[in-house]
């Protein structure tokens, strides 16, 4: 589905504007990624955690910026591997006419 099965509901101006609101507010997922967060969080959240733990020092090292993203440890990928991904990718699309 793309922004063209909205209709008139959602504009492309809107559609970016949107985005680049995600993009700069760390408490979604999207701005989290971007930041090089291990989760989202908004101030709030932060607040409440640290006020919860009680202890400064502890607290700063469940910061979301602190920690390492799950992301960051995951396997990658070796060129092999994409190439080999993208041939059965390309294999198994079929143009219908």
């Amino acid at each position: 589905m793309g922004l063209s099965d909205l209709g008139d509901a959602l504009t492309w101006g809107e559609a970016r504007s949107l985005l680049e609101e995600a993009a700069a507010d760390p408490g979604t997922a999207l701005g989290a990624q971007l930041a090089g967060w291990a989760y989202p969080a908004n101030m709030l959240e932060l607040l409440n955690l640290t006020a919860m733990i009680g202890d400064a020092k502890a607290s700063r090292k469940v910061m979301p910026w602190a920690m390492n993203s799950p992301r960051s440890n995951a396997p990658k990928a070796t060129t092999e591997e994409v190439a080999i991904a993208q041939a059965e990718l390309e294999d198994g699309i079929v143009f219908a006419s």
